[in-house]
């Protein structure tokens, strides 16, 4: 029997994957050495099932990259909302509840030398002292107000560290001693002179923290005025957004501390407990942002 080239072709297949017998082997051999056609069709299968390798590790490394920065991201987003969190459950638990006046928060003591001291009992966990010159500058007048905390009542078991101050450590002619509350009430007069015998005196809040606000909300309209005006400009709106997430994140950061309260009669503890809340709440802006800006762009790669 003649072997055809249909024959030989039926049975390439098989001679590539090495398949065949011996004899076969031998029989596609002897044939594709007299025909070219046949050899032809061999060369064509053996470089077809000989697929190039692609050596370009590029859109891999590119894929890895894209992966780690995720990863980070996430790393960086979740560690300042636990530092948010943190530093919001230090700040409840440590917040001064104020104590009303009585014998047992405070006492004025006059010692040797002239010196004045105050004596805080056991449920003073923190406190006060501001001090200024009377209208005649003959000497100063003071006022203490004390509190407690959730912190130093139910958790600490920590003591204050002192718990006698000597007013005029510098010899300061002490003129008067006032325990202030903070519920609106007048002030009470422990030592001293009454400064105002017709009437009494009121420690009002401090007020910094009602300007900062007013910063603030001024700043976050500014940047939302140039965003909308220059929309159309990306590199411009990119920026300003970065620049508006400053004062939303202070504002956001003041609402958590003190709710929509501004007066505060430690505005500077509050202050910086707001600072504290407000640079973990800008990090996580910016992380959102950017895997906002990262899925569109996604989708519009998967557009095209």
């Amino acid at each position: 029997m003649k072997v055809t080239c249909n024959i030989i072709k039926d049975i390439l297949p098989l001679y590539v994957e090495n398949m065949l017998s011996d004899d076969s082997r031998s029989m596609v051999i002897e044939h594709i050495e007299e025909c070219q056609a046949c050899k032809n069709d061999l060369n064509e299968m053996c470089t077809f099932n000989q697929m190039p390798v692609d050596s370009d590790a590029t859109p891999l490394i590119k894929i890895k990259s894209t992966l780690r920065k995720k990863k980070i991201q996430i790393a960086i987003f979740s560690m300042m909302f636990s530092i948010m969190l943190i530093v919001i459950t230090i700040a409840f638990l440590t917040a001064p509840e104020y104590i009303p006046y009585s014998e047992r928060s405070v006492t004025i003591n006059q010692i040797g030398n002239g010196l004045i001291t105050a004596q805080f009992e056991d449920i003073v966990s923190g406190y006060d002292i501001d001090k200024y010159p009377t209208e005649d500058k003959t000497g100063y007048v003071y006022h203490i107000t004390t509190w407690n905390s959730i912190w130093n009542r139910n958790i600490s078991t920590k003591k204050m560290i002192a718990n006698n101050t000597v007013l005029n450590a510098k010899g300061e002619n002490v003129i008067s001693v006032y325990y202030y509350q903070t519920d609106g009430s007048e002030d009470v007069l422990m030592f001293g002179k009454d400064m105002n015998p017709g009437g009494g005196i009121v420690t009002l809040p401090r007020l910094f923290l009602t300007y900062y606000a007013f910063i603030a909300i001024v700043f976050a309209a500014t940047c939302g005025l140039i965003m909308l005006i220059l929309y159309h400009n990306k590199k411009i709106l990119n920026f300003t957004l970065k620049v508006f997430f400053l004062p939303v994140s202070y504002l956001l950061g003041h609402l958590i501390i003190k709710g929509f309260t501004t007066a505060s009669y430690t505005a500077t503890r509050d202050f910086y407990a707001i600072l504290l809340v407000m640079i973990p709440l800008y990090t996580a802006f910016l992380i959102v942002v950017n895997f906002i800006r990262q899925y569109k762009n996604k989708n519009v790669r998967a557009i095209k």
